[in-house]
């Protein structure tokens, strides 16, 4: 008997993984985890059994619930010339360029596969066999890769040329194969159109779906780990994969006009920064949506957002009243003039809500030895290392800015959703929930409505406002682009409305979004 249900995701397979499962009589929880297992394959620079992330989770008539399996930093230092940590540059559209590091240095403590498994312990129904075998068939069989995925292999093309089995894996046939440091032009990354197999992945999946997480933090997958980072120069010993957790958190809630916002809670930051935005806007006059007010309140907003986590980080004490009210009323005393990673949603007609958000970094160009597993970078994301890089506190849960969310609306509409995007995220979130929630937009409409980001003074802006007013805003310094891109997230959304049982779901095109739905 199938369930009937609604996804979202940023590859069309990956939303299939789920609407199958949902068709075969699972719940929004088993086909999140097949979702789940066939991003890391179909979406390999976005997410990966290396990497991390999170799931925020309602199961239903019971209150949500936020698995973080995000990675952790290792439990104990070497020395930094015994590293591997090479810069590269990733370039993304407008000419916008982000510094990102690589080698197996930058590696932090993996969680994804702890994570399938802690979800599925907890919330599964079908067997776990069943719920991978869609990504190992793809693993096996091949993906035809899309016109985005190109793109974000393009993107990290120095990271993705890093050493020789990448550029075996990633790279187009004819590409150069010799190793060097991703700086090499004769590489070329795997092209549209094109089938990218990855054998040694699916039989790691076959494994694990097996075995269990214990093959990974344990077994043999462990031992080759451990393996390349003690020869190589990277940081992961035994100790840190047997004592790494998956830690359940209660979610932060915070009141929006219309609903509920239930948001990813410290020690990430993306969920107090977007619910500081929340909170800031909720009782300041936002106007109509596009109009003088609107882009005004908004990019201060934005601004202050960037202050705020500059002076205090993501402490949840910036959600207290008296601290949001200081700041609402610097922006409310304003005169009116004339700022790799990927997310699923799925819920069900039960009334489940799951959405997750995964990351590999922007992946270190370096994989665990024979697997197929392509290792995170995230201890060289500089966003992630505000104390200068291999300064960060020993065996902790790195911070992050991804925020699954759940709104949860007055008019009994429930909406989990999430996005990629890095830094972004939280502007992308805020804008989005606001637009739900204050402006009452469709799921559709509050996906693909423009965005702005306000990062390092600049006022980044999407087309699609009018030139007249942003040339009147108290932002000056702006960068208007001229067409929408992954560089503004990808809010992947589903949603069900508890009293016309109607199911809704929203891919954003920004990042590849697809959505089914099962009736």
């Amino acid at each position: 008997m199938k369930t009937q249900g609604a996804v979202a995701a940023g590859h069309k397979e990956t939303a299939r993984a789920a609407q199958n499962v949902l068709e075969a009589g699972g719940t929004a929880f088993d086909a999140i985890i097949a979702a789940m297992w066939t991003a890391c394959v179909v979406e390999p620079v976005l997410a990966s059994l290396g990497g991390g992330g999170f799931l925020m989770a309602r199961p239903a008539g019971q209150t949500p619930r936020l698995y973080d399996f995000f990675v952790e930093t290792p439990l104990a230092k070497r020395p930094g010339e015994s590293l591997e940590f090479e810069s590269c540059i990733a370039r993304f559209a407008g000419g916008v360029t982000q510094e990102f590091h690589g080698g197996y240095g930058a590696v932090a403590t993996p969680g994804m596969v702890a994570g399938l498994f802690a979800v599925h312990n907890d919330l599964g129904q079908l067997p776990m066999a069943d719920l991978a075998q869609p990504a190992q068939k793809l693993a096996h069989d091949g993906v035809v890769v899309d016109d985005f995925q190109n793109y974000v292999m393009n993107i990290v093309t120095p990271l993705l040329g890093f050493c020789d089995e990448t550029r075996a894996i990633y790279g187009a046939p004819d590409a150069s194969q010799q190793a060097g440091d991703g700086t090499d032009a004769g590489f070329e990354v795997i092209k549209t159109g094109e089938v990218h197999r990855q054998p040694h992945l699916a039989a790691s999946i076959e494994e694990l779906a097996k075995n269990g997480a214990a093959s990974f933090y344990h077994g043999d997958i462990a031992q080759a780990l451990m393996t390349a980072c003690r020869e190589s120069g990277g940081y992961i010993t035994a100790d840190d994969l047997a004592k790494y957790r998956v830690l359940v958190r209660d979610p932060l809630l915070v009141s929006g006009r219309n609903g509920r916002f239930v948001l990813n809670p410290p020690p990430a930051s993306g969920g107090v920064l977007a619910g500081f935005g929340l909170k800031l806007a909720r009782e300041l006059d936002l106007g109509v949506f596009g109009d003088a007010r609107h882009l005004d309140a908004l990019s201060e907003i934005l601004k202050t957002t960037s202050v705020v986590r500059g002076e205090y980080g993501a402490a949840p004490s910036i959600l207290g009243d008296e601290f949001c009210e200081g700041y609402r009323n610097l922006i409310g005393d304003r005169p009116l003039t004339q700022n790799g990673t990927t997310h699923i949603s799925v819920v069900d007609q039960f009334g489940n809500l799951a959405s997750a958000t995964l990351s590999n970094g922007s992946t270190s160009g370096r994989m665990i030895p024979g697997t197929g597993v392509l290792l995170n970078n995230m201890l060289g994301e500089a966003d992630l290392s505000p104390e200068g890089f291999h300064n960060w506190p020993c065996g902790v849960r790195m911070t992050s800015m991804m925020t699954p969310a759940l709104y949860l609306g007055h008019d009994g509409m429930a909406v989990a959703l999430g996005s990629g995007g890095s830094n972004r995220i939280r502007s992308t979130m805020m804008q989005v929930l606001l637009n739900l929630d204050v402006f009452g937009m469709s799921l559709e409409d509050a996906i693909a409505a423009p965005r702005m980001h306000f990062d390092d003074g600049l006022l980044s802006i999407e087309p699609g406002f009018d030139p007249a007013i942003l040339d009147q805003l108290n932002l000056n310094e702006q960068q208007r682009w001229q067409e929408s891109d992954m560089f503004f997230g990808g809010v992947h959304a589903a949603a069900l409305n508890a009293g016309s049982h109607k199911l809704v779901a929203s891919g954003d095109a920004r990042r590849n979004g697809h959505h089914f739905i099962v009736q």
